[in-house]
């Protein structure tokens, strides 16, 4: 009986141990494909490391450059603590029974990294400043329901017009029946206005439609400006510029 007890003590000490050192590059196949975060590349354990994350839908991410931190610990049961030179603070992830708890939170960055996106940004070439901000949310494989993510473009600008700023614009992210996303494009104020809707599913992936147009406040000399810019938005239908990502 006592050597079976001493097998056991052992399996649970080199268990213990294993898990300890687990590489924190297993978090690239941790989180779900379909997710708007994915894990590009990781050092340390899973218990404390940091990585470079990719942020956006799967077929359009893009790597922030500052790489993300996280150390474990116990505080009323496991979580991890991450931390970012963007983000509005640390941001905890919790285990739970039935999956992890995310705690709300604000990313900061600037908006020039829309550049990684591709089309309409890499000729846009935008500033200004973005705010990404989140709810609690539960990750347990499937998208949550409800409201994900709300992003805000201020003092947008953009390399093809020296109308500064071309305005303030608002998108918000919000989950449908665990499988799809819907995307909504609106703007707050400015010269140029942009409204649009979109949706994404693992199967159909992303498409978007909407329209750019000069505001109807915006002045003659505001609406000349803008002209290069809404012809590089999408195909021109008057004082309309089309947006049509997929279908």
């Amino acid at each position: 009986m006592r050597t079976w007890l001493k097998i056991l003590l052992c399996a649970v000490v080199a268990l213990a141990s294993a898990l300890a050192v687990l590489p924190a590059r297993w978090l690239i196949a941790l989180l779900p494909a379909q997710w708007p975060v994915a894990v590009v590349d990781a050092s340390g354990t899973l218990w404390r490391g940091t990585a470079l994350l990719a942020v956006g839908f799967p077929e359009m991410r893009t790597t922030l450059p500052t790489p993300v931190s996280w150390a474990a610990a116990w505080r009323d049961g496991p979580r991890m603590e991450i931390r970012h030179a963007w983000l509005g603070g640390p941001l905890d992830l919790r285990l739970q029974t039935n999956g992890f708890l995310l705690s709300g939170q604000t990313l900061k960055l600037p908006a020039e990294a829309l550049v990684q996106f591709g089309a309409p940004f890499n000729t846009l070439r935008p500033a200004g400043d973005l705010s990404l901000t989140w709810p609690a949310l539960r990750l347990n494989g499937s998208i949550p329901q409800g409201e994900l993510l709300t992003a805000e473009w201020r003092d947008a600008s953009t390399a093809l017009s020296l109308l500064r700023p071309i305005g303030h614009y608002r998108l918000k992210l919000n989950g449908e029946s665990g499988q799809a996303l819907a995307v909504a494009i609106s703007t707050v104020s400015g010269p140029l206005a942009v409204e649009g809707t979109g949706r994404w599913t693992a199967r159909a992936g992303f498409s978007f439609n909407g329209v750019a147009r000069p505001s109807p406040q915006a002045s003659p000399e505001a609406r000349a400006a803008l002209q290069s810019t809404l012809s590089a938005l999408g195909r021109r239908s008057g004082n309309d510029s089309i947006l049509k990502i997929g279908r």
